[in-house]
């Protein structure tokens, strides 16, 4: 393992446990990797997923730690799935697909249990970030290379190469970005900067509205949650007004317009009751939540069972199979209260503990999840994750920042009492 430590490089080599964690890693960027590269040949992604659980074991057996101890994730998201298999007793249609849904969740269960038990440290979160960020550079290399430049601005970005939903890829795109802010702002590496400048031109480039706004506002969020620098006010204001300006000149130019500019005009005449120049996208989405909540009323308690919306949506209301992009409603209708509880007790727990480590530990690394969490709960508003891997993944990595972050952010307030003392001493 290569570490730098109180300014000297040291490698070490931890013998079995040390292949295993390589292991996982190769394993992780593999499956970052396929999830959308590989998209339409479900096997590979679901194989690298295996890999990683498997490798993650040899890591947790190297430990010889004496106690099984199982991750507050693992047994959330499998009390979900248990609970999920419940509700198909009383569903009033068996949706078709439910089995390789079912496994695609449990597929997910393994990949997220193995992220919680390669990352024992703040040293082996900071790596999962820097694989990630890179495994994204590459998904975004592949699509940039997969159109023609001339065809960059024509929108929907991230679904060329891979035929994937261009509004996931964007979303993990913008989650590389958040990281690669961490990295160049608050880590002070400073290549990062370049990466972050290409995050961002892919976000606009796909489409997505909600990309696009969340890539715009991370940094700023995310600047201020920081209390390091001492000129973050004036930085802030500069941030700010670089926000304005990159709004104002997608509003205003050509290519950026006609790439999402027109998406965010659309929208605003949506929400104000201009239905000729709305967004028809939105109106068919309004619609389809407005069906998940009429189902949700049938049944508010334990909802119609899990899957159902896309197999009543398409039988009783004869509408192309589809979720409503919504993952609250989708949730409520399927799952009722009593799945909407257990589905979201875990984001809870999560800012909970993110909210302590900033605020109090002073955790440098709990800046970018509390970030990434407080907007995902505004973004899926937007879109269903409750099955997703891209969503479940970065939530587990979040997870991991709980309980590692607070021992990164005593040691940070451990040297920066320490810089102070020899500050005043001078």
């Amino acid at each position: 393992m290569v570490s730098l430590k109180n300014g000297v490089l040291r490698i070490t080599n931890d013998g079995k446990n040390d292949v295993a964690k390589h292991l996982f890693e190769i394993s992780f960027v593999l499956n970052t990797i396929t999830i959308f590269a590989l998209y339409e040949v479900k096997a590979v992604a679901t194989v690298t997923g295996l890999m990683m659980f498997a490798s993650s074991m040899l890591i947790w057996v190297g430990r010889r730690k004496s106690r099984v101890i199982i991750p507050y994730n693992t047994a959330w998201y499998l009390l979900f799935i248990i609970y999920g298999c419940m509700t198909e007793l009383w569903a009033e249609y068996i949706p078709g697909g439910i089995l390789s849904t079912i496994l695609k969740m449990v597929i997910i269960l393994l990949m997220i249990t193995s992220i919680s038990v390669y990352v024992d440290e703040p040293e082996d979160l900071d790596r999962i970030l820097t694989l990630f960020i890179f495994s994204v550079l590459f998904i975004t290399v592949l699509e940039f290379s997969s159109v023609p430049p001339s065809e960059w601005f024509a929108g929907g970005m991230g679904s060329h190469f891979s035929k994937f939903n261009a509004n996931e890829i964007a979303f993990w795109v913008v989650c590389a970005e958040m990281m690669a802010f961490y990295k160049a702002y608050i880590k002070n590496q400073r290549g990062y900067y370049i990466l972050i400048l290409v995050f961002l031109f892919f976000a606009i480039l796909s489409s997505s509205r909600k990309s696009t706004a969340t890539a715009i506002l991370a940094p700023i969020m995310m600047l201020l949650l920081t209390g390091r620098k001492k000129s973050k006010i004036l930085q802030l204001f500069l941030m700010i007004g670089l926000a304005v300006g990159l709004a104002y000149l997608i509003m205003t130019n050509e290519h950026l317009y006609n790439s999402v500019g027109k998406r965010f005009y659309s929208m605003s005449n949506f929400f104000s009751d201009d239905t000729v120049k709305s967004d028809g996208s939105l109106t068919m989405r309004s619609y389809f939540i407005e069906v998940a909540k009429e189902l949700f009323g049938e049944s508010p308690v334990f909802g119609k069972g899990m899957g159902s919306f896309i197999e009543i949506i398409g039988r009783e209301y004869g509408l192309r199979r589809a979720y409503s992009h919504n993952n609250y409603w989708q949730i409520l209708s399927e799952l009722g209260i009593t799945g909407f509880i257990i589905y979201y007790s875990f984001y809870v727990f999560v800012i909970v503990k993110l909210v302590k480590n900033v605020f109090i530990y002073k955790s440098r690394l709990g800046i970018i999840f509390l970030t990434l969490m407080i907007l995902l709960v505004v973004v899926e508003y937007g879109m269903v994750t409750e099955n997703g891997k891209t969503a479940q993944i970065i939530i587990a990595i979040a997870y991991t920042s709980t309980y590692v972050g607070e021992s990164d952010g005593r040691k940070y307030k451990y040297i920066e009492k320490n810089t102070n003392k020899l500050e005043e001493q001078k």
